[in-house]
């Protein structure tokens, strides 16, 4: 019979062997993991073609403001030398649209009272409706009834006196003043106030009678503060004026008047079907460089620039524009010296119509 020093020996050993085979196991585990993705990652299996969902898409409609590349001179000074290698395809989204339905008219009314405009007769003219405060004649408010977007405007050149009020202490105070107020009157989509933002410091031109660029915070009269959509599918979602949303809010200091310190607010929000969209094939980023050479991109901006053109980066975006459109399509953006701005449908030509 085995004494205890032999038995605890032989326990040893069996732990000893046991924790070799573990390691062994762990080894041949994570070697046995390593060579199946590396042949997954070699054998891939191609990607789904394009579906082309919608059949032939309608080409953007951009700004009356853009003009064509044509006439300018561009030079390809991006960081790799060359236009990128850009997604061979990519999502195209349904962006569905209201119909007038009897109950427009009361839901903007209803929108109208939340402005305090309860008591006032709208001026219809068919689904739009608009509002002058019987309190302050300076204050209007347009609807469009179907779609319940909204211009709310303090006509402060008849008014200067309120942009005199006090100073804005930061950017930060007009942001969250302005959005504390939207999300309490609940007046816009909240995937806008959720977004990226950005402020523009104003101050009014009284020889131009309108708001301007002011140089600094501290000479400012008010903030306007833009709101746009965030990125889908890792690409930003870009307006009209590229830079500048058609979702703002102008603030200013103006107690004493029926304002909660907004002179303007500009609401326009087309939704998109995040689950209801086709693919499509993308033109590469050297065709699209070929497209604005050959004069045939829209110049957003045109920036600080003369005939020449400087072009630093080549990416691709979605055009969320303000005039309604059926769907919200992939476009190229060409980012230049001096703030040049022009943009490219990204779609093949074969797929728009």
């Amino acid at each position: 019979m085995a004494n205890l020093t032999e038995i605890s020996i032989g326990v040893r050993k069996t732990s000893l062997f046991l924790a070799f085979l573990a390691v062994v196991f762990i080894i041949l585990r994570f070697i046995t993991g390593f060579i199946i993705n590396y042949y997954l990652a070699l054998n891939k299996p191609p990607p789904a073609p394009p579906d082309v969902r919608f059949g032939k898409l309608p080409k953007p409609v951009y700004p009356k403001t853009g003009i064509s590349s044509s006439g300018l001179n561009f030079t390809l000074a991006t960081v790799e030398g060359t236009p990128p290698q850009a997604s061979s395809s990519a999502k195209v989204y349904l962006m569905p649209k209201k119909s007038y339905t009897f109950e427009s008219g009361e839901e903007a009314k209803k929108l109208a009272k939340r402005f305090d405009f309860e008591e006032e007769q709208p001026v219809v003219d068919s689904v739009y409706y608009y509002y002058k405060s019987a309190k302050d004649p300076n204050l209007t408010l347009f609807i469009d009834s179907v779609h319940l977007n909204f211009q709310l405007r303090y006509n402060y050149t008849e008014n200067q006196s309120i942009l005199n009020l006090g100073q804005i202490a930061s950017k930060e105070e007009a942001i969250e003043n302005v959005q504390n107020y939207l999300e309490y009157t609940n007046l816009i989509d909240n995937s806008i106030l959720k977004g990226k933002v950005t402020t523009e410091p104003l101050t009014y031109d009284d020889r131009l009678k309108k708001m301007v660029t002011a140089t600094s915070l501290s000479a400012a009269h008010a903030v306007k503060i833009h709101y746009f959509r965030n990125d889908l599918e890792g690409m930003p979602v870009l307006p009209d004026e590229y830079d500048k949303s058609y979702n703002y809010a102008i603030y200013a200091k103006t107690l004493g008047v029926q304002l909660e310190n907004v002179l303007e607010i500009s609401y326009t929000f087309w939704p998109i079907a995040e689950n209801e969209y086709g693919t499509y094939p993308l033109i590469s980023g050297e065709k699209a460089y070929e497209a604005l050479v050959s004069g045939k991109a829209e110049v957003i901006k045109k920036g600080n620039n003369g005939n020449l053109v400087n072009i630093r980066k080549i990416y691709l975006a979605y055009y969320d524009s303000s005039t309604p459109q059926l769907y919200l399509q992939p476009i190229f953006v060409f980012e230049g010296d001096n703030d040049f701005v022009a943009y490219y449908q990204a779609v093949a030509p074969e797929y728009t119509e």
